[in-house]
């Protein structure tokens, strides 16, 4: 088989069906230089000449975040991509099913459901869910297996099973073995985001090093728990023929940002991540093969070993790893505005509404839900109660209003302004969010008004309490792309510069 790189999560699966005739798989196909949902940079930015490249047979998404799931790299794709083109979503996605047949209707759609294998073009074809016990904002994501009886590749994409659980690492044996009885690949994404947010909050290049120094640290723990021998009876990564891939870390700062932010900002690289789990598995004596994967670099895969690694032709690369390699000695701060994402003053009453019943609707029921830690630890806390202060009006003027649940009545209720707010918000961020126009990522430009933690923003991107609000974003996004408008012009204004 072979991988071709495309940067970030973006890879072209070609395997031989059993007839032997080359099957293509697009899978995450975010090609634009901007990403809406993170209001950043992709990295490397690339041009891809699809005369030269070649078509592909299905476009494969594994989740709504948009770096996977791009309404203006799809709609670009369909000027390239002939009529009837395959496209493949996870069952989660179930409810875009309209969004997608009207604006990409010369595309067959078909939803992968849990572990209900199909046939097609001579390929086997299965997805399921991580097992994780955590939620998370990617529960939404569906892990890929593609087989043509010989040969197997399981993508894992964001879902990042836990492979540190025995009963796990026995699963993951299991079907890659029965799929890929000559040689497998597992194929993952990483981005090494904890190191990346610990630089850029760092508040001097002093404690940025220290933080580096703790996540090479935390790093290599997780990647010995990756790839150790932890108990089970088997292991994909004992069995000869198996190749371990790993793509992703492409989201940096939008690069018309004149700051050298990109070179802060990776202090992990995929390299790293790799290097260390080959080290364990050759401490162990595990056959595997660890790999980093690079955007322009096509790899052939035979008898469970990379034959053949090439650059892939047709695919243009603005960007080096050089214009990005760490630099601890620069020093940068993050300095971000304590401001709403647009400011203007709003409808309050309006706002006030939409807040309360969300408060109510969204976030208790994820509150007593996730258990992590028990609501009942939270409300003892913050001295027995929730409080969540927003303000209403922009950085210019502004009134703010709390919202309080208690152990005396556990539901929100508006009350006096007082103490300090467990979280606080700004009124026009979160009606954003409830129409659309932001997500659990786009603050990342800006800095929180204060708040011990913002539980209340993370819990608007989980993606099963929160389809309405996914699907209001990847509407009004497809509607922009279909209008001329582009990913930046969403995301350079935020930044307070000009699209033109």
């Amino acid at each position: 088989m072979k991988i071709q790189a495309l940067g970030h999560s973006c890879f072209i699966l070609e395997m031989e069906n059993s007839s032997g005739e080359p099957v293509r798989i697009l899978a995450d196909p975010w090609l634009d230089d901007h990403v809406v949902g993170d209001v950043g940079g992709r990295f490397p930015r690339v041009r891809a000449n699809w005369a030269q490249l070649g078509t592909v047979d299905a476009i494969w998404i594994s989740h709504a975040h948009t770096d996977h799931l791009c309404p203006y790299s799809l709609l670009s794709l369909k000027q390239n991509f002939p009529a009837g083109t395959n496209l493949f979503l996870p069952i989660s996605l179930a409810y875009l099913e309209d969004v997608f047949r009207e604006y990409l209707p010369d595309w067959p759609l078909q939803f992968m459901t849990q572990e209900e294998p199909i046939e097609w073009k001579g390929l086997q074809m299965q997805a399921f869910f991580n097992l994780a016990p955590e939620a998370s904002n990617e529960d939404d994501c569906m892990i890929l297996l593609v087989s043509n009886g010989r040969e197997a590749i399981l993508s894992e994409a964001d879902a990042l099973l836990p492979n540190e659980d025995p009963e796990i690492r026995e699963l993951v044996a299991q079907v890659l073995g029965q799929a890929g009885p000559e040689q497998r690949v597992f194929l993952t994404t990483r981005n090494e985001l904890e190191a990346s947010m610990e630089s850029i909050d760092a508040l001097n290049r002093d404690e940025r090093m220290e933080a580096v120094a703790l996540q090479r640290q935390q790093l290599a723990h997780h990647a010995d728990s990756q790839m150790a021998a932890n108990g089970s009876e088997n292991c994909a990564w004992t069995t000869p023929g198996t190749v371990r891939l790993i793509i992703g870390q492409g989201i940096g700062l939008p690069h018309e940002i004149p700051e050298p932010w990109n070179k802060v900002m990776f202090p992990l690289t995929l390299e790293d991540r790799a290097r260390l789990e080959q080290e364990t598995a050759n401490r162990e004596g595990m056959p595997v093969t660890v790999s980093a994967v690079h955007a322009g670099e096509e790899l052939t895969i035979r008898d469970g070993q990379i034959a053949i690694r090439d650059r892939l032709a047709g695919l243009e690369l603005l960007d080096t790893e050089v214009d990005r390699a760490f630099d601890g000695n620069i020093d940068l701060v993050a300095n971000f505005p304590i401001a709403p994402l647009r400011e203007g003053q709003r409808d309050t009453d309006a706002q006030h509404e939409a807040i309360l019943q969300s408060l109510q609707e969204r976030y208790l029921p994820y509150l007593i839900g996730q258990r992590q830690p028990p609501v009942e630890h939270r409300l003892s806390a913050g001295q027995g109660e929730i409080r969540v202060r927003i303000r209403y009006g922009d950085s210019s003027q502004w009134k703010p209003r709390d919202y309080v649940a208690n152990f005396r009545r556990l539901q929100f209720m508006e009350a006096d302004v007082d103490e300090v707010p467990t979280e606080e918000y700004w009124a026009n961020d979160l009606d954003d969010y409830f129409q659309g126009h932001a997500d659990d990522f786009t603050t990342f430009c800006r800095t929180f008004p204060g708040g011990v933690h913002h539980q209340f923003w993370d819990c608007l991107g989980m993606p099963f309490l929160n389809n309405d609000l996914v699907a209001k974003k990847i509407r009004h996004h497809f509607e922009q792309a279909q209008a001329g408008k582009s990913a930046a012009d969403f995301v350079l204004p935020l930044w307070g510069i000009s699209s033109d």
